[in-house]
């Protein structure tokens, strides 16, 4: 950690000094403000709203378990035989004056049934957790695919960084080439030169100024890239701000699928909570009442014939033994899947270190590179500077001059892209851990 601290206030002097030679206005476009607007334009942020909706109504649904379920129905029918008295018997009923009509073949019925659940063995609760953990699963999902975006922001910010220090560095080159052409032009206006050094020297110029259209070109696609990505349009004169160096913790991998990994595990459990509820016994209430013909009072039918009201009601039962066939299988399938998700746990997390090392590294070599690009540069300026007072003193060619003023170029390149690329290194590293 004392490493780490250490580092980290060389990179903030580093930063500091590139930051000294840009000047940033207040209005200047940010690193994070890429990541909110990304965030908010990227199509898939509305999936969020489409998730929490079904999850709500399915969770909904399973909370209507213990709601009473009430239909009702009506029917009219025709029976080829009903029930009857013996014959002999309403032979009887006749003499003593009692007309048996007996049940009618055609039968109505108008009926309304309720249903209320008791207990359900837990069957609603579990049910309702399930869909808690469905429901997370989905979020972090979308939550991954989000984050995912932070690193091809990285790439499009930090590469229109990197531009636009390469095209300071053009502009400062041609100046410097065209400050020494108006000294060739002197020399060979002196007699001390010829034609061909204007010419090298013209020949340079023409090629750097190539490169700046290319270099103007390649920025303005990364910036209509970016535009795209964050949203809005990217002027050409809008200045994009060197991020702070926050300090890493190495230590703590925060990152959504780790997260992510746990609610699968969370979503596992909840359905073999399922199997455990699902062989669970069930009582309940009901109650039945109808309108029709015949009714509970066969007897009163059979003697008048006539439409009734009628009701029953009581407890009700069930345990349904059939989970205990597949139960064995299925908690098996359900341990398989549990330790099949924490593999690919371990092997997320594998690859993230492996991925975290790599960038370590890479930020450890370009501090070191750090330490010597500035006296690269302060070298190779001394150089040039040196070279061309002896070139005006004619101790050497113009093509002895271009070769150091090409070198400073390099060195001064070299220097601002290790800058920027340590900083997306730094920031790569906060998108890999998810800080």
């Amino acid at each position: 950690m004392k490493h780490i601290r250490c580092r980290v206030v060389v990179l903030t002097s580093l930063v500091s000094s590139v930051m000294a030679a840009v000047s940033i206005p207040v209005s200047a476009i940010t690193l994070e403000e890429c990541y909110r607007l990304v965030h908010d334009n990227y199509p898939l942020i509305r999936q969020y709203e489409l998730t929490e909706a079904m999850s709500r109504y399915s969770f909904e649904n399973a909370a209507m378990g213990y709601a009473p379920k009430i239909s009702l129905s009506g029917q009219a029918s025709y029976q080829s035989d009903v029930t009857e008295f013996p014959e002999a018997f309403n032979n009887l009923m006749a003499m003593a004056g009692v007309d048996m009509e007996g049940l009618s073949h055609d039968q109505y019925k108008v009926q309304l049934n309720i249903s209320q659940t008791i207990w359900d063995g837990g069957y609603s609760k579990a049910q309702r957790e399930a869909v808690k953990a469905q429901q997370e699963v989905s979020r972090l999902n979308l939550d991954k695919e989000m984050e995912a975006l932070k690193t091809r922001v990285n790439q499009m910010y930090f590469g229109i960084l990197i531009l636009e220090k390469n095209l300071q560095t053009n502009l400062y080159m041609d100046t410097l080439l065209s400050s020494n052409l108006d000294v060739v032009r002197s020399a060979v206006d002196n007699g001390t030169a010829t034609m061909s050094d204007i010419d090298n020297i013209k020949v340079e110029l023409l090629a750097l100024r190539q490169g700046r259209r290319q270099l103007e070109s390649s920025l303005r696609t990364y910036k209509d890239m970016l535009a795209i990505m964050i949203g809005r349009k990217i002027d050409d004169d809008e200045i994009f701000g060197i991020p702070q160096v926050q300090l890493v913790d190495t230590s703590l991998n925060m990152r959504t699928e780790l997260r992510l990994f746990d609610a699968r595990i969370r979503e596992i459990e909840a359905r073999k909570k399922m199997l455990d509820v699902a062989i669970m016994p069930k009582f309940g209430f009901f109650a039945q009442g109808w309108y029709g013909k015949p009714g509970l009072n066969i007897f009163d039918d059979m003697v008048y014939n006539r439409m009734s009201w009628n009701g029953i009601a009581g407890i009700t039962f069930q345990w349904d033994i059939s989970g205990f066939y597949t139960r064995k299988n299925d908690m098996r399938k359900i341990d398989l899947s549990m330790n099949s998700v924490s593999l690919q746990r371990d092997v997320f997390k594998w690859n993230t270190d492996i991925q975290q090392s790599q960038i370590q590294n890479e930020i450890d070599r370009m501090y070191e590179m750090k330490a010597s690009d500035d006296e690269i540069v302060r070298l190779r300026e001394s150089v040039r500077k040196n070279s061309e007072s002896r070139y005006r003193n004619g101790v050497i060619t113009v093509n002895d001059l271009l070769r150091d003023i090409i070198n400073e170029n390099k060195a001064i390149i070299d220097r601002s892209r290790h800058e920027i690329e340590l900083l997306k290194n730094i920031y790569d590293l906060k998108v890999v851990l998810n800080q």
